[in-house]
């Protein structure tokens, strides 16, 4: 009786308006489920469990290329690597008599999910390192969403920073008052949570603002304060992905001081 199994996985790195790889060294990627080798564009994962089918592999590997995707978008401001389904290689673990091939198909459908971003073009000569410990929950997943938006050109900057300040304190489950919850939780200082809401409830103009503050409130921010609102919502976004990757461990406090954080007046 046939016995399929997923031998190895293969994807392709996509070209894009964004980023180009300038003949970048090879990386390599363990994890119990696999052993990733990414070179000349090509990423090849070679099985280390047993997956009956495809479909199973997939489901193993690509939520980790999300995860990929993602924080190397966090850390450059853009979408930084891009993957596409090329093939999977399916062998038989229970094969026919010697003498026949081993090999049950080598399939090409589909491809794994992509995310656009800012239309700067650069040239790397490496790729991004593989993801450490960071993982896409939906909390993060809706954060970076409306961080896109906003990269795009799709969403005002103080509304985004907003959605992703009340998503860290509604994550919390108390239905007002989360704030201080939130910051022992998710070991971010009270500080900067209550900075990233007084910036994008209190400062805009009529063009810019989330509500009309008032009119001692009423201005665009300064370039000093939008870099930091940008940079407060990428550390939220990556303490929820750190959070949701270990929820007990002790991770570094984000403060105003933090190395990530741009001074502020």
């Amino acid at each position: 009786m046939r016995d399929p199994h997923v031998k190895s996985l293969r994807y392709r790195v996509l070209s894009s308006e964004d980023v180009t790889f300038d003949q970048p060294p090879p990386v390599e990627w363990d994890t119990d489920d696999f052993h990733m080798i990414l070179e000349d564009n090509v990423a090849t994962f070679e099985m280390q469990r047993h997956y009956p089918s495809e479909e199973a592999a997939r489901e193993a590997v690509e939520p980790n290329l999300r995860r990929w995707q993602l924080e190397a978008a966090l850390r450059s401001n853009r979408v930084e690597i891009q993957f596409d389904f090329d093939a999977a290689e399916i062998t038989d673990r229970d094969p026919p008599p010697p003498g026949s091939t081993q090999v049950i198909a080598v399939t090409a459908i589909g491809s794994a999910e992509m995310f656009g971003a800012v239309k700067v073009h650069v040239t790397r000569n490496h790729y991004p390192d593989p993801p450490g410990n960071f993982a896409v929950s939906p909390d993060v997943e809706s954060m970076w969403s409306r961080y896109q938006q906003y990269l795009d050109g799709r969403e005002p900057l103080a509304s985004m920073a907003y959605f992703c300040l009340t998503a860290v304190e509604g994550s919390t489950g108390i239905p007002r008052g989360a704030r201080p919850e939130a910051s022992r939780r998710y070991r971010i200082s009270e500080r900067v949570l209550s900075k990233l809401g007084d910036l994008t409830s209190n400062v805009g103009s009529e063009r810019t603002a989330r509500k009309l503050p008032p009119p001692t409130g009423r201005r665009d921010h300064t370039g000093q304060e939008i870099a930091w609102i940008e940079a407060a919502v990428k550390a939220l976004i990556r303490r929820m992905g750190e959070y949701a990757y270990d929820p007990t461990h002790t991770w570094p406090q984000v403060t105003m001081k933090d190395q990530d954080l741009p001074p502020l007046p």
